[in-house]
């Protein structure tokens, strides 16, 4: 008689942190992946008295790494494409979305969060993706090298 074994593969680890900083602004990071190629980011408010809005940017060279991303700020090299959303704040949740791609290959990043979740992170902690949600580790964590992470799939 043969039997079968049924598993859960693992949960795909974060490409994206969210971090408070110390003049309470949203810094967005970016997992140390070689080869790693930022093109658009965006957030998206969700619910509460804000309703759905969105600021999004685009990488005018369509290449190139990125560390991070300060929130309603467009790095150099970067173009502002949409513009209806201002700071995180009275929204029921908030989704980030980074595209980009590790040799022509996509790989992409999500992170969901409640600003509750955003406004509780001390120094040194960021949130990071789980399941749908969001949940709080160590930045230190966050930006080891891994190369699992960096492999799209």
């Amino acid at each position: 008689m043969a039997s079968l074994v049924v598993g859960c593969s693992p949960a795909p680890k974060s490409t994206l942190a969210v971090e408070r900083t110390e003049e309470g602004k949203a810094r967005v990071l970016i997992a140390p992946c070689p080869e790693y190629d930022a093109l658009q980011f965006s957030i998206f408010s969700k619910g509460g008295s804000v309703g759905f809005h969105s600021w999004a940017i685009s990488n005018n060279a369509m290449r190139g790494q990125l560390a991070e991303i300060e929130l309603f700020s467009a790095p150099t090299g970067w173009s502002v494409t949409e513009e209806g959303l201002k700071s995180i704040d009275a929204a029921e949740s908030y989704t980030i979305h980074l595209d980009g791609s590790v040799r022509g290959r996509g790989l992409d990043g999500k992170i969901s969060f409640t600003p509750d979740r955003f406004e509780a992170l001390k120094p040194g902690q960021v949130l990071v993706r789980d399941g749908k949600g969001a949940k709080t580790v160590k930045k230190s964590e966050f930006m080891k090298k891994d190369s699992d992470r960096c492999t799209p799939d």
